[in-house]
């Protein structure tokens, strides 16, 4: 019974990536691997329940932020809404718990995220030869589908090898391309300096132990797509990125927060001074537009940023909503399972299928953290979901795989 779960699970991994923006009810397929995942677990209640302490530490992560979010809401009188977003994080706890003791077939995640790519990309760039028709209208938010793109885009370029066919390496090489240009077409520059960001790191780190003409070439690839963006007029990375520049430059001469960038700068400047009056614990959930209009009133920030209702970033939301105790509790959440990425990277016995693991979960977690910088990526339900649901099946297979070594 249980091997017929598995291969229902790795059905499910597999076409997973896509269905999640394919849809407007994606994440219906995370609670079909939840279900399944229960009853697995139910089928084997006999396993060895033992839990290493990376394990541990990953399952306090995700009880931590949920309670975290929690108690801000019950204190501050918040939004149910929040508690229902931050809920994601403890619905995948048994995902991950029937993941490490199964035997889902690692390729079907593998072969899910090409698929995305190609799905991805061509619906990108068909949307910008259509006049903005869309092959699948799967989101609203660009930002989101850019940002997907890119973090798949990114894991797919380190998935070219040299033991492998032609045929393989030409389709990887393909799907990657179109990944990386839904996070081009996209116009997040937020998500462009996680995509450069997290391509370094995973570059240094090499998981799949690639051999330096390997490295040379993945390095010759990123650089080649970064410059095809840049110079393609159709993507605006040009134009955004000298936009950037500027804006930021007015802001600190002119004190311009008219601007995308200036904007953000100010709210970050109001997030701090919030922080400063209530460091600690925050002011709670949903309240950083009432503070910011408060120090608006008192002159110390532009008016400009007060139809804002967060301070579009992560960590500025964090320290503002539930203080430093909430950024110790993000920051674990993040670097936890990043910290065991890096450990199993650095592994001598580490087998194909671990590393293939471990670029995707690289690309996951490096993609968050550095997002997380300029946008709030836990204040959307789907973004949620993701992270939690992806994080929970990443780390569940390379623990299958890794008890067997």
């Amino acid at each position: 019974m249980t091997i017929f779960l598995d291969k229902l699970i790795s059905f499910l991994i597999f076409f997973g990536f896509s269905l999640f923006l394919l849809t407007p009810k994606g994440g219906v397929v995370v609670l079909l691997i939840l279900a399944l995942s229960i009853i697995g677990l139910f089928l084997k209640r006999n396993i060895k329940k033992d839990l290493k302490t990376w394990e541990k530490f990953l399952l306090l992560g995700f009880i931590g932020y949920f309670l975290l979010v929690f108690f801000s809401n019950v204190f501050f009188n918040g939004n149910l809404r929040d508690i229902d977003t931050a809920s994601r994080f403890i619905f995948v706890i048994p995902i991950y718990l029937y993941l490490r003791k199964s035997k889902v077939n690692i390729r079907s995640l593998e072969y899910g995220v090409l698929m995305a790519c190609f799905i991805f990309g061509i619906n990108s760039i068909f949307s910008e030869f259509y006049d903005s028709y869309k092959l699948f209208q799967f989101s609203k938010h660009t930002g989101i589908v850019s940002f997907y793109g890119s973090m798949l885009g990114i894991a797919s370029i380190f998935l070219l090898r040299k033991n492998k066919s032609f045929s393989y390496n030409l389709i990887v090489l393909i799907c990657a391309f179109l990944g990386v240009s839904t996070a081009l077409l996209g116009g997040g520059r937020g998500v462009w300096i996680a995509a450069i960001l997290s391509f370094i790191i995973i570059l240094y780190l090499n998981p799949l132990r690639s051999s330096k003409n390997e490295k040379f070439l993945i390095s010759f690839i990123g650089i080649a797509f970064g410059l095809i963006g840049y110079l393609t007029p159709m993507t605006g990375v040009k134009e955004r990125t000298e936009l950037a520049a500027e804006s930021f430059s007015s802001y600190y001469q002119e004190q311009k927060s008219d601007t995308s960038v200036g904007a953000r700068l100010e709210m970050w400047k109001s997030s701090y001074l919030i922080f400063k009056e209530n460091p600690i614990f925050g002011i709670g959930e949903g309240n950083f537009k009432e503070g910011n209009i408060e120090l608006i009133n008192k002159g110390l920030i532009n008016s400009h940023v007060g139809r804002f209702n967060h301070p579009h970033g992560e960590y500025f939301t964090t320290i503002v909503e539930q203080g430093i105790v909430g950024l110790i509790v993000l920051l674990f959440l993040f670097f936890s399972p990043l910290f065991k990425c890096y450990k199993e990277s650095k592994c001598i016995d580490l087998n194909t299928h671990s590393s293939i693991l471990l670029v995707f979960l690289l690309s996951l977690l490096l993609h968050y953290i550095f997002y997380s910088i300029t946008n709030g990526v836990f204040d959307h339900q789907n973004t949620t979901l993701f992270f939690a649901a992806y994080l929970s099946i990443g780390m569940g297979l390379l623990s299958s795989i890794r008890d067997k070594v």
